[in-house]
C-alpha cells in the first residue's frame, strides 16, 4: 500500500487524540484503515468529507488540508465549532470542571447542561459530562435531553490546554457543519473522499442500535445508506465504509463493493461488557496496486 503521508516526523511521532470518548471510536482502527485509503490520497490535495464525525479518530490522523466534517448530532457540532473557534476558553473551563469534580457535581452539571443554549460554556460542559458519564455514552431521549448516569469518573482525562490548541490548529482547515449525512451530496464532487462511520447495527436481539441523537439509526437507515454510498460512486467519489460484520450488512454491499475484515475489541453497552466483535472496511475501490473505482 502506497499511502502518501504528509506529516513530518515530529507530527507523527505525536499525533492528535479524539479529545472525546464516542461509541465505536475508530482510534484502535486507524491502522487498518490507513492501510485501506485510495492509493491516491493525499492530505495536502484531497477533499474529505466525513459525515459521521462522532470523535473523528481518522480526521485526526490525516489532518487533511480540506475537509467538511458534519453530523446529525447538533450538541456535537457546536463542541467542535468552539473548540475550532475559541480552544484558549474551553480550556479555562475544563479547567474549573475539573477543580471541582464529583457526583454531585457532575448532576448539577448534566442539569445545567440540559438548560444551557449553545455557547462555548456549553461545548465545555459537553466534554466534561462525555469524560465523567458512565462509559463515555452520549444518549439522549426522545425529548433531545442528556440522561446518562454519572461514571464514577474521580480524575477525568479532559484535554489540556496545550491539546485542545493542537486540535483547533487541525479544525482550521475544516468546515464544521451540522446535517445529514445525505445533504452532502450536493457538495461532493469527482475524486472527493468519502469516510462513512454511521452508527452499527444490533449483533444480537438484545443489543441497541447507537442512539446519540433523539432518533435511532434503524436497519432501514443502514439500506438507504448503501444507495446514499452508490450515489457517491456514481459522482466519482472514492468512499470507505466501516461497519459491524453481520449477514444483513455484507448482503448490502456485497454486489459492487469490496469488504475486508478486522477483528477488534469493542464495547458493547448493552451489559456493559466487552467481547471480541468483528468488524469490516467495505470500498468502492480497488486495495492495493490499482486504487480504481
Amino acid at each position: 500500500m502506497n499511502y502518501k503521508s504528509t506529516k513530518t516526523d515530529n507530527e507523527n511521532d505525536n499525533p492528535i487524540k479524539p479529545f472525546l470518548r464516542w461509541a465505536g471510536g475508530k482510534t484502535h482502527s486507524i491502522p487498518f484503515l490507513v492501510a485501506h485509503l485510495p492509493r491516491n490520497f493525499n492530505s495536502n490535495a484531497t477533499r474529505y468529507f466525513e459525515p459521521f464525525l462522532g470523535g473523528g479518530s481518522l480526521f485526526f490522523h490525516l489532518r487533511p488540508q480540506k475537509a467538511v466534517l458534519s453530523d446529525v448530532n447538533e450538541d456535537l457540532i457546536e463542541c467542535y465549532k468552539a473548540i475550532q473557534q475559541n480552544p484558549i476558553l474551553v480550556s479555562r473551563y475544563l479547567k474549573q470542571h475539573l477543580s471541582k469534580t464529583s457526583e454531585t457535581y457532575y448532576y448539577d452539571m448534566r442539569d445545567k447542561y440540559n438548560r444551557a443554549r449553545h455557547s462555548v460554556y456549553r461545548a465545555a460542559l459537553f466534554i466534561y459530562l462525555n469524560k465523567t458519564c458512565f462509559n463515555g455514552i452520549w444518549r439522549v431521549n426522545k425529548k433531545g435531553v442528556f440522561n446518562v448516569p454519572y461514571g464514577k469518573q474521580e480524575h477525568p482525562s479532559l484535554p489540556t490546554k496545550k491539546e485542545l490548541i493542537r486540535i483547533s490548529e487541525a479544525l482550521s482547515h475544516a468546515e464544521i457543519v451540522h446535517c445529514n449525512y445525505k445533504d452532502i451530496i450536493h457538495r461532493v464532487q469527482k475524486g472527493d473522499f468519502v469516510y462513512l462511520d454511521p452508527p452499527y447495527p444490533p449483533l444480537n436481539s438484545t443489543s441497541n442500535f447507537t442512539q446519540y441523537t433523539a432518533e435511532d439509526f434503524t436497519k432501514e437507515d443502514h439500506k438507504e445508506l448503501a444507495l446514499f454510498s452508490r450515489k457517491l460512486t456514481g459522482k466519482g467519489c472514492y468512499v470507505l465504509i466501516s461497519n459491524s460484520d453481520t449477514e444483513y450488512i455484507r448482503s448490502l454491499f456485497k454486489d459492487d463493493f469490496h469488504i475486508f475484515e478486522l477483528e477488534v475489541t469493542r464495547l458493547i453497552r448493552a451489559d456493559g461488557h466487552r467481547y471480541k466483535v468483528k468488524e469490516i472496511a467495505i470500498t468502492n475501490y480497488e486495495v492495493g496496486d490499482k486504487a480504481t473505482l
